[in-house]
């Protein structure tokens, strides 16, 4: 049997052996990067209630000017149109 065992057998072997120890050294370093934890910032940033509330108000204006702005569509794109409007509000 071992008459049958060429160089290039070897070499082949080898190679699978060295593959293998990369991906068992790989699981190994991935299995350490699951223990890490995450910390929360400290900083956080606050919003500004009072732009959020002028988004708003300026956002519900503009839905109101496009709704009461007569628009010259087709009929299937007017129906789109008023089905647009009922979904946002």
């Amino acid at each position: 049997v071992n008459n049958n065992i060429s160089p290039q057998t070897l070499l082949r072997q080898q190679e699978i052996l060295s593959r293998l120890l990369e991906s068992e050294k790989a699981i190994r370093e991935q299995e350490e990067d699951q223990k890490r934890e995450s910390k929360e910032p400290k900083n956080k940033k606050l919003s500004n209630p009072n732009q959020n509330f002028e988004y708003n108000m300026q956002h519900l204006k503009e839905i109101e000017n496009l709704q009461s702005t007569p628009l010259y569509l087709k009929p299937f794109y007017r129906e789109k149109a008023q089905n647009y409007f009922i979904l946002i509000k």
